[in-house]
């Protein structure tokens, strides 16, 4: 079984999602996760970044591999009773 964690950030360049793949990298290391790491799919924007998780969800194998969305809050969420889910 693997893990996949798509992220918000890292820009639209190369070198800055490389950047922040290392940073997450970094972070998950000392967080004690050092040999058992995630893979790090740093994809720019929140829109990028959910279509390439939605993505990975429709193709995943069989043993339904782990696969993880995160982004940033740009505000709390307040639910009414019109509205549809947050995604």
């Amino acid at each position: 079984m693997s893990v996949a964690i798509y992220v918000e950030g890292g820009g639209d360049s190369k070198q800055l999602r490389a950047d922040c793949r290392k940073g997450f990298r970094t972070f998950f290391e000392n967080a004690g996760l050092k040999g058992r790491m995630p893979k790090i799919y740093a994809c720019g924007s929140r829109n990028k970044a959910l279509d390439q998780f939605r993505t990975k969800l429709r193709t995943a194998g069989t043993d339904k591999d782990n696969v993880l969305l995160l982004v940033d809050s740009e505000a709390s969420v307040k639910m009414s009773a019109a509205q549809a889910e947050p995604w």
